[in-house]
């Protein structure tokens, strides 16, 4: 086990701790029996489209470097990533995985490979912080701050069309279908868990709900613990105190997040019994 390995398991540890040590888990768990299971349903089928626009979008810019893979065959490919990302340390490992089975499918060089994943990333990054900005000016404690999230979306269009095309190859080509894909996937992840919200009676502070989880979405992706393990709780616990929401609610839902994205991530141990691109 490498030392890079160690350390975030060890991260890992500490923010469930910190998680658990901040909450009352007699509480979070009688939360946690309230949620009808339609609700985790809900969840559970939107997560799965955003999953599938995800993998349309990423076989769009594989398109562009001349990989030609049916939707059936991009979709298994994105499922075996998703389940690597679980199995290896990091949350960008099953990517290098997919690059991989890429490589050796189709003889196509790692630095183009390494483009399209990358800008495959960063363009849900991008969507996610749109969507959470145009969220912002509904929120009355973020309500100052209106004038940097009109210019942060400002900019952010012509930085995505700069980042497309600084990448290179036929990349811009398809630089507004693939962000209306992004801004896509991010809706309908935020669908999906606007259910847990409903489920536990907080539809009145669906706002403020709705801009942790994109904030916690961007957290979760850094390869800071194994699998974003508990990252997205902490995002959860500390934005419920700064914008007065119900914390044991609050980690409930990124709990129940958590554990549906990663019980439908799992699915993709069927394709690693024969993995190939």
């Amino acid at each position: 086990m490498s030392w890079k390995t160690l350390v975030k398991i060890l991260l890992s540890v500490v923010i469930v701790w910190l998680v658990l040590r901040n909450i009352d888990e007699q509480l979070l768990l009688a939360t946690l029996r309230q949620v009808h299971p339609g609700w985790l349903l809900w969840t559970a089928a939107w997560f799965v489209f955003s999953k599938i626009v995800s993998a349309v979008r990423f076989n769009a810019l594989l398109a562009t470097e001349g990989i030609q893979l049916s939707q059936a065959r991009n979709l298994r490919l994105y499922w075996l990533g998703m389940y690597y990302n679980l199995l290896l340390p990091g949350g960008i490992s099953g990517d290098g995985y997919k690059i991989k089975l890429l490589m050796d499918a189709f003889g196509a060089p790692f630095k183009r490979l390494f483009a399209v994943t990358l800008l495959d990333r960063v363009g849900g990054v991008l969507a996610l912080g749109q969507l959470c900005l145009l969220l912002t000016f509904g929120s009355v404690v973020l309500q100052p701050y209106w004038w940097i999230g009109l210019l942060g979306l400002a900019a952010s269009v012509p930085f995505s069309l700069f980042v497309y095309k600084k990448l290179g190859g036929a990349l811009s080509s398809v630089w507004g279908r693939t962000s209306l894909l992004s801004l896509l996937v991010q809706a309908a992840q935020l669908v999906a868990t606007l259910g847990l919200v409903w489920a536990l009676g907080e539809s009145a502070l669906w706002l403020e709900y709705s801009i942790l989880f994109l904030v916690s979405s961007v957290v979760a992706m850094l390869p800071l613990t194994i699998g974003g393990t508990g990252a997205r709780e902490l995002t959860f616990l500390w934005g419920a105190a700064f914008l007065n929401i119900d914390a044991e609610k609050a980690v409930a839902i990124a709990f129940l997040f958590y554990l549906i994205s990663t019980a439908i991530a799992f699915v993709g141990v069927v394709f690693s019994f024969n993995a190939k691109a």
